[in-house]
């Protein structure tokens, strides 16, 4: 009985155990990966808006004007994956509320810095449209002071969120990764337990005497 009861305990145990360190790299090592994806991406967007003031004819502008919907849509992809792997990685876990703070607080930093690139993009088509070169020249240069100004604090208010994000997201793991451990001394010292307990009955129960029948 101590010998069933002893192993039923270390494999529940070790069952859970195995379950958060799968919890561990799905939800947390994966998560954290899709964040760095939203960093490049949001590192892209930014460039090719950068680029799409420099471009030197219409045509450049405007090929670099339309792939922006696309790497916006890289964007929003990466953090849905994000979304995805902290949610649905394991059974009964969902995202952290703390997660769920700095998530929120993250996509209302992005929804402002892409509205302040677009009026970058805005800019750049009345320059693109208007006749005048002094016009076109004062429109370019209020482009790059908002590239650099407005859009340029919002981009960096964004970066500090998914730095912070990311801390939230290795301070969680750190946490299951602690608990984990203190599953695995349990099971440790359930096991040691038992061993000793079996080799004390071993010892205290004397071996029965052998006797021989008559023929």
């Amino acid at each position: 009985m101590l010998i069933v009861a002893s192993g039923l305990v270390c494999a529940r145990t070790l069952t859970q155990v195995d379950q958060d360190l799968r919890a561990i790299y799905a939800e947390y090592t994966l998560a954290a990966t899709d964040l760095g994806h939203v960093n490049g991406e949001l590192i892209r967007y930014r460039t090719s808006v950068i680029r799409a003031i420099q471009a030197d004819t219409q045509q450049d502008y405007e090929r670099i004007a339309d792939s922006l919907p696309q790497k916006r849509l890289r964007i929003d992809q990466a953090i849905e994956r994000f979304v995805n792997a902290s949610n649905d990685a394991s059974l009964g876990r969902s995202m952290d509320a703390r997660e769920l703070t700095e998530l929120k607080a993250l996509q209302e930093k992005l929804e402002a810095f892409i509205v302040s690139s677009q009026h970058t993009i805005q800019l750049l088509e009345k320059r693109w449209r208007t006749s005048s070169r002094v016009e076109a020249q004062q429109l370019k240069v209020d482009a790059e002071r908002n590239v650099a100004k407005d859009a340029g604090d919002k981009f960096i208010g964004v970066t500090l969120e998914l730095d912070r994000l990311v801390e939230v997201v290795a301070a969680i793991a750190g946490e299951v990764k602690k608990e984990a451990d203190s599953k695995l001394r349990v099971v440790t010292n359930v096991l040691l337990g038992a061993s000793l307990a079996l080799a004390a009955l071993a010892l205290a129960v004397p071996a029965g005497d052998k006797t021989s029948r008559p023929s």
